[in-house]
């Protein structure tokens, strides 16, 4: 087995073992997702979508945090502290030029998108207000960017996520992240 293969195995096994672990240490239920929910970030997602397809700074500023956090907009010493908060606008100033010629919008108009969500408990950015719950829950929009092999020969692939979170009852877009 190729030690790429066996890193990635062991790296998804462990955070299995964590989770379950934490799972039983902290049984309080966590409300799912509904139908309505999904439809919902489903309708955010091809506006925001829309803005950045049409310049719309506008819409997608609306659409959007006041700052959003994109790891990729800085160098890998500031994203090595964390979560990386930049103005929408400047996000969308940099993300909006040439967005239909980009990896991530040729793969999403081809393959499609999918959803999940994760909370992230005793978190609470600085984009939420004051009141926001402890644990924050990100919804998420994945795009198979690249599938292994798919862009050269011995790619792992690659995944984008748009994330959106709830402030007030509206998803606003919190930012992007990619994996690996």
């Amino acid at each position: 087995m190729p030690k790429k293969i066996m890193k990635t195995f062991t790296l998804l096994l462990c955070l299995l073992s964590f989770g379950i672990a934490t799972a039983q240490q902290n049984p309080a239920p966590v409300k799912a997702t509904t139908q309505k929910e999904w439809d919902e970030l489903d309708k955010n997602f091809i506006a925001l979508v829309d803005a950045l397809v049409k310049g719309d700074k506008t819409k997608f500023l609306a659409l959007s945090c006041k700052e959003v956090d994109c790891v990729d907009c800085v160098g890998a010493v500031e994203a090595a502290k964390g979560a990386v908060f930049v103005p929408a606008e400047f996000y969308f100033t940099v993300i909006s030029q040439k967005f239909t010629e980009s990896p991530v919008y040729k793969a999403m108009a081809k393959k499609g998108y999918s959803f999940s969500s994760v909370i992230v408990e005793n978190f609470k950015p600085k984009v939420v207000p004051k009141d926001y719950p402890k644990d924050l829950k990100i919804y998420e929009v994945w795009v198979e960017t690249y599938k292994k092999d798919e862009f050269a020969k011995g790619h792992p692939g690659t995944s984008h996520s748009f994330r959106f979170i709830k402030i007030n009852g509206k998803f606003r877009f919190y930012g992007m992240t990619s994996i690996p």
